[in-house]
């Protein structure tokens, strides 16, 4: 008994040691992708800032496009230093994520222990952890890590045949995993399709799982109310409106963003035929393309054999099977019509831990169990094992250095030039591409009461809009119109006040401003856009980018 306790004591040491070197390694991982002496350029990561200095505010108003729940995990860690430099407060939300992100292989690993033994779970882990996008996103203080960690922790309570109540924790997990994300919603869903694979119908399990919608309700309770007194919906989202436009730019243009347009005004216009390929296929397409590239460099080999294998799988249970491949699915489906809109690699984020439990399914039907042509010897499943690990560290390793590599100087005059706009002009700009990346950096780190002393139910600010936090006669708003030409651009404009426009000289065609693309080169032959600053006549040697203010009387002459 006593070697039998002894062995078992040894083998979780062994279990954690090694739990603690995956996690060593992919922090470097993780690391190697920030700078903390620079901001963040993704501008959804300071919605989520102002939310928590909302929180600690005193006000719990709802974002029309963001969850709160990321914004209240911060706001404790924000009290701990009363700064006035917004880098500090975007510092402290890059090391939570990534904590976040680094603590969730431990869930991993004990998700993976549902369907395989100790040596292949950490395997699993090791596919988790060394993930690249993963690894990128979890510096960027977004909701994902805190997301994805809701999810493996809500699978892991609801696959476990043992235990007749951890069941209930799952539909509470569920219940915050809503307060991160609004798709969170779908996890309910997914919940509760799983429960009944799981635990079989009957009318005792009925009874369980109205209690599970019962603790759900009492969690997500407070953003329904919150919902309904702000919005007079409780499911409001601000995109829902108008999803049915077709165009993610009319989602967050001023000038477009209160139409209302439904599936059925869309059925009613273009048939339903037109309906099913523009938001069923076209989001099928899109997001088949993002998910391929999602899954190099080493998933894209795993996944198609863990497919074939995990449909003849006989090593795992098969309603943990089935209940994994439910969990990817729907999730996955859930996003069709998101993905017809707007397509965002890192919308998938979430179900990364279902690809892998997945692909490990071939890492463990080769090795334990061999093909029908060969088998390993214990010592050839060790080495094999070894193998694998280094080439997917090997393999994460070239993909980080290759996937969005900084340019130190691009950054630097990316700030230096947000400076020049805020203290040159005032007024309302407008620009495509990332010119304006940094502009709200630059304006709330020059007025720390702006985000220290924010409240969501004073401002409703959303980055890339109409905002009247920065609304005022000596600072410069930014602005999205909505116009498929520079003409109609300065029609729209005159209406909203827009006073400039600035574009990059390595403007995209498919942008939304992919109107202006000629901009950089022949916006000095019209007659009403006055070039007010030139980046590149001040010396920037990357970040070409041109300003131009318009002369509404001009235009209106220059037409007539």
């Amino acid at each position: 008994m006593n070697n039998s306790s002894s062995l078992k004591k040894s083998n979780i040491a062994t279990i954690v040691i090694c739990l603690i070197v995956i996690s060593s390694i992919s922090i470097g991982f993780k690391l190697s992708h920030v700078d903390f002496s620079n901001p963040i350029i993704g501008e959804d990561t300071y919605v989520y800032v102002l939310g928590a200095f909302s929180v600690i505010n005193g006000d719990f108003s709802q974002p029309d496009r963001k969850a709160l729940g990321w914004s209240i995990f911060m706001s404790p860690f924000y009290l701990l230093t009363d700064s006035t430099d917004l880098l500090d407060y975007l510092n402290i939300t890059r090391i939570l994520s990534l904590a976040i992100s680094t603590v969730t292989i431990i869930p991993m690993y004990i998700l993976a222990r549902r369907f395989f033994d100790e040596k292949y779970s950490l395997m699993a882990s090791c596919l988790f952890a060394f993930e690249p996008h993963l690894n990128y996103n979890s510096v960027l203080g977004l909701s994902e890590p805190l997301f994805i960690f809701g999810i493996v922790l809500a699978s892991i309570f609801i696959l476990q045949k043992n235990h007749n109540w951890y069941f209930y924790l799952s539909f509470l997990l569920a219940g915050i995993v809503w307060w991160v994300r609004f798709n969170g919603l779908v996890m309910v869903m997914i919940l509760s399709i799983v429960f009944f694979v799981v635990y079989k119908p009957s009318s005792k399990n009925f009874l369980k799982y109205l209690v599970c919608i019962g603790l759900f309700l009492i969690i997500v309770s407070p953003i329904l109310i919150q919902r309904y007194d702000q919005f007079g919906d409780p499911l409001y989202f601000a995109v829902s409106d108008n999803h049915f436009i077709g165009d993610a730019y009319s989602n967050y243009a001023v000038n477009t963003k209160d139409i209302e347009y439904s599936a059925s005004d869309y059925i009613q216009n273009n048939g339903v035929i037109s309906f099913v390929e523009r938001f069923g296929l076209t989001g099928l397409h899109i997001m088949a393309l993002d998910m391929f590239k999602m899954l190099f460099p080493y998933l894209i080999f795993l996944l198609p054999f863990g497919v074939l294998f995990s449909i003849r799988s006989f090593a795992q249970d098969k309603d943990y099977i089935k209940s994994i491949w439910i969990l990817l699915l729907v999730n996955l489906g859930s996003l069709i019509l998101v993905f017809s809109i707007w397509g965002d690699m890192r919308f998938m984020y979430h179900v990364f831990p279902f690809i892998i439990i997945i692909s490990t399914i071939v890492i463990q039907r080769v090795v334990k169990y061999g093909l029908s042509t060969f088998q390993f010897s214990e010592k050839q499943k060790n080495f094999f094992l070894v193998g694998v690990i280094s080439i997917v560290i090997i393999s994460a390793s070239i993909f980080t250095l290759r996937m969005n590599e900084s340019d130190e100087l691009l950054d630097q005059e990316r700030i230096e030039f947000s400076k020049l706009l805020t203290q040159k002009f005032n007024g309302k700009i407008s620009a495509g591409g990332d010119v304006l990346r940094l502009l709200t950096y630059t304006q709330l780190q020059d007025s720390p009461h702006l985000f220290k002393e924010f409240k969501t139910s004073t401002y409703d600010f959303s980055i890339g809009r109409d905002s009247d936090l920065f609304a005022s006669e000596n600072m410069l708003e930014r602005t999205l119109l909505y116009a498929k030409s520079l003409d109609e651009l300065i029609e729209v404009g005159k209406e909203y006040d827009l006073k400039y426009i600035a574009i990059n000289k390595e403007q995209p065609k498919n942008d939304w401003f992919g109107y202006l693309t000629n901009l950089y080169d022949e916006g000095e032959k019209y007659p009403f856009l006055t070039k007010v600053l030139d980046t590149k006549e001040i010396g920037f040697k990357k970040f070409k980018v041109k300003v131009f203010e318009i002369n509404y009387d001009k235009f209106i002459t220059n037409e007539t």
